[in-house]
């Protein structure tokens, strides 16, 4: 190197090629998750099993696809839509915890119902009511 001539680093070259089946796997995610929010906001007593396989079979395929793009080759494209991902996943997991809580207190009311059926109360132990 000459006097005077200043040495650059670069950071890691990034090829928008390398990361396509990424962003393939990313936007199949996003639309099978989409999908399963959609279902349950038009119908919460909706058939789950077949969003269960299109999520595993999401996941299998960005497992894969990650594998073959490293971190540091992830072009802005990539980070949207991850960031996009989140979002969609926090929206889908909000609304699934919404109806396990649901479920949770209908099967409450349902234990306690029984309990007060069965028994006329002269052994039976108070209902422990939840810590709060």
């Amino acid at each position: 190197m000459d006097a005077g001539q200043e040495l650059v680093v670069q950071g890691p070259v990034v090829n928008p090629a390398v990361s396509g089946p990424l962003v393939i796997a990313i936007d199949r995610a996003i639309e099978v998750v989409e999908a399963e929010t959609q279902a349950l906001r038009a119908n919460p007593t909706t058939d789950l099993k077949p969003f269960e396989y299109r999520k595993s079979q999401a996941l299998l395929d960005l497992t894969r696809a990650r594998s073959l793009v490293p971190p540091s080759a992830y072009t802005e494209d990539v980070k949207d839509r991850l960031v996009d991902f989140k979002d969609v996943l926090k929206e889908n997991v909000d609304l699934l915890t919404l109806h396990m809580n649901a479920v949770s207190e209908v099967v409450k009311m349902m234990s306690r119902t029984m309990l007060d059926q069965e028994s006329d109360g002269t052994y039976a132990a108070p209902f422990p009511e939840p810590a709060r």
